[in-house]
């Protein structure tokens, strides 16, 4: 089942005052017809800059360190970088890169080993006309402000755009572009996007492989480039990410000079096992809509030139965005001036693919903050409990630190009790003749009820350790950290999912094991350890597909018996109804829905609205009466009109439903509603009729920073 999605959306709904009482929709539109952004801290692309003045960003690579997004461009001197706190407010901080007797210092990207900065880029002989004599290289620092020092060349030939990227197997991958597979193509020939395995960070494998090869006209750099009749194709700046049991790699298309320089997207399947997730080993397919061209990101009326993206995950630690460089439409261009600026917007998970409601160029909301948050500015704050032990606040250059005293069990939680968080914190600690252990309270009842997991630096070993009434067992143990500095600064990203707890260290798969299911406080401990703690983010949120559907009936209520069978549906023939727990004020639901016959239903109640959706068509209504859905964003992408299928050819659609301050917002692909929404306590109902939930996903809206200010970054 899925809907009938058109680009004629009419007008938004406008009951009269006597319909809703005293809430005006028409106050959700902005005076520019766009919609109001339901946060209160609000952004506006193109992001700005503190000294009030516009920056060119082109080729934006974006990476999170401890409390401060780096964002790396494209320039012709040398490598430009910016800071921000928030993704939002940034601050140029000019070169950190140049080189005598080279210019064209093309599309950065950055990735930090064992507290190294890498950088890899390309750039030429500044004598040089032709742009194929670009050569990549890899420069290095331990300040992510720089200055880089450069290390090696990677290539003797034209090669760029580059990213480096940690696959769950631990093995080290560059993804790049360049002309070697389809350069001398009679069909299409021009630049493919290219993967390599790296032996050392300074080296190639030498085995490159072909990743995303041009395949349509809208991806012609130029008809006739080179005067032999064969119309040049570009595919390059290519992202490596991953969704669920789901690969991406987006990628820019045409030429960045171009009005429709555009973002398209491939896919893969990954394996069950982690260690089987060879990237350049997956069966890579390009998007297309029924073969139809179906760009992720094109221009509008007020952007062009959309392209180059990076992703990353918003301070929340759990939604991804897209960060992009366009140009101003209403801007004059200028032959031989730089006018790509950077610009940020929300990316979605939809259908087995991805969405973004950009380019956008109205008010928007801001990356979200984490239910709780806090950057050791000022010690702990209010919200932590501290069970034992004592900690300090320590600056440096790159922002601020939680100090444990290493003389003692340093025990500090925060935050609600709950069985469903994402932690992200930074943290590093000195090994002495004694060892060092320290690390991250998952679960904190009391001291004869917690979950934990340890960072043995000493022994080089993480466990996980799940204490029940008193009783401890190791639940895990990973003793692969052999090449792990654990005076340098790592990234530790837990989720949990009830009883499931999956680790990442710096963006690279862990371990993963069975916890206790029962719910608790999260925070930080330091075993006699020095260990510091910087960044500290936890989110309440749950995302749930494929086996994990077997936690749906913690997250929900259900009139009949429920089957798990390529998603979660009625036991019989007759419809199931299913009432959410939490309400949807100060949440957002995804929810991932597959027909099982071609007149598979899905029936939504939001408080006084309805959803209905079937293989041909969405309905909303209010009182039983249609509501047209706000319009969408003009843009030269074109939604097409049929149904998108999953693997097993079952018609899908997925449902976002986001509610905050007084406004509930619905969106599926092409069409939006926003509607006024009061009712605090209401929660969804869904009926499923010949249909199944296939996925879940509950993020709480709420945070513990309502403001932050742009400066001190």
């Amino acid at each position: 089942m899925t809907a009938t999605i058109s680009n004629g959306a009419s007008a938004s709904y406008s009951p009269a005052e006597d319909e809703l009482g005293a809430a005006d929709p028409t106050a959700l539109l902005a005076e520019s017809g766009d919609l109001k952004p339901l946060a209160e801290r609000t952004y506006t692309n193109p992001v700005p800059y503190a000294d009030g003045k516009s920056h060119t960003a082109p080729d934006p690579f974006v990476l999170k360190y401890r409390d401060l997004y780096y964002c790396y461009a494209t320039d012709e001197h040398g490598i430009l970088v910016s800071t921000s706190p928030d993704m939002v407010h940034w601050t140029s901080h000019g070169f950190c890169y140049t080189e005598a007797g080279r210019r064209n210092f093309w599309a950065p990207s950055v990735i930090l080993i064992n507290g190294v900065f890498h950088m890899y880029f390309s750039n030429m002989p500044a004598e040089e006309t032709d742009t194929h004599t670009e050569i990549m290289r890899v420069a290095v620092s331990e300040d992510p402000l720089g200055p880089f020092e450069k290390k090696a060349e990677l290539f003797n030939t034209f090669a760029i755009d580059s990213q480096v990227v940690y696959g769950d197997d631990g093995q080290l991958y560059l993804l790049y572009a360049d002309n070697q597979v389809t350069g001398l193509s009679d069909d299409r020939p021009g630049t493919s996007v290219m993967i390599d395995r790296l032996v050392t960070p300074y080296s190639r494998e030498n085995k490159p492989r072909p990743l995303i090869v041009p395949t349509m006209d809208e991806e012609i750099f130029a008809r006739n480039r080179f005067g032999d009749g064969r119309d040049w194709h570009t595919v390059e700046g290519a992202t490596y990410f991953a969704y669920r049991d789901r690969a991406f790699i987006t990628y820019s298309a045409n030429a960045y000079e171009h009005e429709d320089y555009f973002v398209g997207y491939s896919y893969a399947q990954l394996p069950n096992k982690q260690a089987d997730a060879h990237i350049d080993q997956l069966d890579w397919t390009k998007q297309l809509n029924e073969n139809r061209f179906d760009p992720l990101l094109i221009r509008s009326p007020k952007v062009e030139g959309t392209g180059h993206n990076s992703i990353v995950k918003a301070p929340n630690a759990v939604d991804d965005w897209i960060v992009y460089h366009g140009r101003n439409a209403d801007d004059e261009l200028y032959v031989g001036t730089e006018q790509r600026v950077m610009r940020i917007d929300p990316l979605y998970y939809a259908e087995g693919g991805l969405d973004t409601p950009g380019p956008t160029a109205a008010a928007q909301s801001a990356p979200l903050y984490g239910t709780v948050h806090d950057d050791f500015a000022d010690g702990l704050n209010a919200g932590w409990s501290v069970i034992s032990g004592a900690a300090h606040t320590e600056s440096d250059v790159d922002g601020h630190a939680l100090v444990a005293d290493e003389s003692s069990v340093f025990i500090a939680v925060s935050g609600k009790s709950s069985a469903t968080q994402v932690i992200d914190v930074w943290a590093k600690a000195p090994v002495t003749p004694l060892g060092a252990r320290f690390g991250i309270v998952v679960r904190y009842q009391d001291a004869n009820n917690l979950t934990k997991l340890e960072v043995d630096a000493g022994r080089q070993v993480i466990s996980v350790v799940d204490v029940i009434g008193g009783v401890a067992s190791e639940r895990v143990t990973n003793a692969d950290l052999h090449d792990f500095d654990s005076h340098a600064w790592h990234e530790y990203r837990l989720e949990r999912r009830y009883c499931r707890l999956e680790i990442r260290i710096d963006g690279r798969f862990a371990a993963s094991c069975t916890i206790s299911d029962k719910p608790g406080r999260a925070g930080l401990f330091s075993l006699r350890t020095g260990a510091a703690f910087s960044a500290y983010a936890a989110t309440e949120h749950v995302n749930l597909w494929g086996a994990g559907l077997r936690d749906l009936g913690r997250e929900l209520h259900a009139d009949r018996r429920l089957v798990i069978d390529g998603g979660v549906r009625s036991s019989g023939v007759c419809p199931v109804t299913l009432e959410l727990a939490y309400p949807l004020v100060s949440n957002r639901f995804v929810l991932d829905f597959a027909g099982q016959t071609s007149r598979g239903q899905a029936l939504l109640s939001l408080g006084e609205y309805r959803l209905s959706g079937t293989a041909s068509s969405v309905e909303f209504m209010r009182n039983g009466k249609s509501l047209p859905s706000t319009p969408e964003p003009a843009r030269l992408r074109v939604f097409e009109d049929n149904v998108r299928r999953d693997r097993s050819g079952r018609a899908v659609l997925t449902i976002r439903i986001e509610a905050l301050n007084g406004t509930m917002r619905l969106h599926l692909r092409g069409k939006t509603w926003q509607v006024p929404f009061a009712d605090n306590a209401a929660r969804a109902r869904i009926t499923l009729d010949r249909a199944s939930l296939t996925g879940y996903e509950r993020t709480s809206l709420e945070s513990s920073i309502e403001e932050r200010s742009a400066s001190g970054n």
